[in-house]
């Protein structure tokens, strides 16, 4: 699989995000070949629904989350005793 990032970086244009690890290296000239993206967001109500909406078509997922859970927009809510 090809990964546009293009595409990718385009769709992430309208979220509050950075770009850490291996590819960020790579931006910045680091001879360093990974083929995965890590990306620091804003953990906001308004970005979360963003970052979903930009990430769906990719199937997103979070790193150390069980697999087959799947990235939503809304964060979860502390429960209060």
């Amino acid at each position: 699989m090809t990964t546009d990032f293009s595409a990718l970086f385009r769709a992430l244009a309208s979220t509050d995000f950075i770009l850490i690890g291996g590819l960020a290296t790579a931006v910045h000239g680091a001879a360093r070949a990974t083929y995965d993206v890590d990306i620091l967001y804003a953990r906001t109500l308004g970005n979360n629904e963003r970052l979903v909406e930009a990430l769906a078509m990719l199937q997103p997922y979070l790193r150390g989350a069980p697999p087959g859970l799947p990235l939503r927009g809304t964060p979860r809510r502390s429960r209060t005793a």
